[in-house]
């Protein structure tokens, strides 16, 4: 094992842990489209328009992900009844992303982890779905710049995971052929499907007790990021 490739959003800092600062976009996007609803109206309206970007932007191997989430935004104020201007739905990304960016905060295992598997030579790296402008800024102010040794976003790779592509990217910044890669991640779909069907191992972090169903199975189920190490050394030793 040579390489450990990090999912970002979910894994390195918890997504969860943002919904009420999403929330506050929520609120823009209801007062922009003249409707009043309560945060739970708020939240299934979401939710609802989140699936119809999905379905309407997410079905090829490459999208931005500020179309993804100004789609979803768009057609959230569909679902409360109400629409919103193209202009208005790039604020309210505008808004998203400057929440996540000034408010994310790493989880407090992170740093430990990679500096741990630094310190044992394995090349660390992390493979995100986010757009640069918005997954740059988040490594600096993370401090986490000095401490990986790639970076492979979807947006420089033109391709999302699962799409095989981003894979094969992060492999070569690596050089590593994918049975010498663990990849750690909370998205069943994104994180263990995609690098499996490559030939990576994987570990999905259950942190955030995510529900998901998938026909894949990873080969470790870690509570932490602090157990990475120690499973990379596991896979050492095997």
């Amino acid at each position: 094992m040579r390489a450990v490739c990090f999912d970002f959003a979910g894994t390195l800092f918890s997504d969860r842990a943002l919904r009420d600062v999403h929330l506050r976009q929520l609120r823009f996007v209801a007062g922009a489209a003249g409707v009043e609803a309560s945060d739970d109206d708020l939240r299934t309206a979401y939710k609802r328009g989140m699936g119809v970007a999905y379905r309407a932007v997410a079905s090829g191997p490459f999208y931005s992900h500020r179309s993804l989430f100004g789609r979803a935004l768009s057609e959230t104020a569909v679902a409360l009844g109400g629409s919103i201007s193209p202009e208005q739905e790039r604020e309210a990304v505008d808004r998203q992303y400057r929440a996540t960016i000034e408010t994310a905060t790493l989880r407090p295992d992170a740093a430990g982890a990679i500096d741990e598997l630094r310190a044992d030579g394995i090349h660390v790296q992390v493979v995100s779905n986010i757009d640069d402008e918005q997954l740059l800024p988040m490594i600096e102010r993370f401090g986490l710049t000095a401490r990986l040794d790639a970076i492979t976003s979807s947006e420089a790779a033109g391709s999302c995971k699962p799409d095989p592509e981003i894979y094969r990217v992060a492999l070569a910044k690596a050089q590593c052929d994918p049975g010498e890669v663990l990849f750690v991640g909370d998205s069943l779909h994104h994180d263990i499907q995609g690098p499996h069907a490559a030939g990576m191992r994987t570990a999905l972090l259950t942190a955030d007790a995510k529900p998901a169903t998938s026909d894949v199975t990873p080969d470790f189920v870690i509570a932490a990021l602090a157990e990475v190490p120690g499973v990379v050394r596991r896979l050492v030793m095997t």
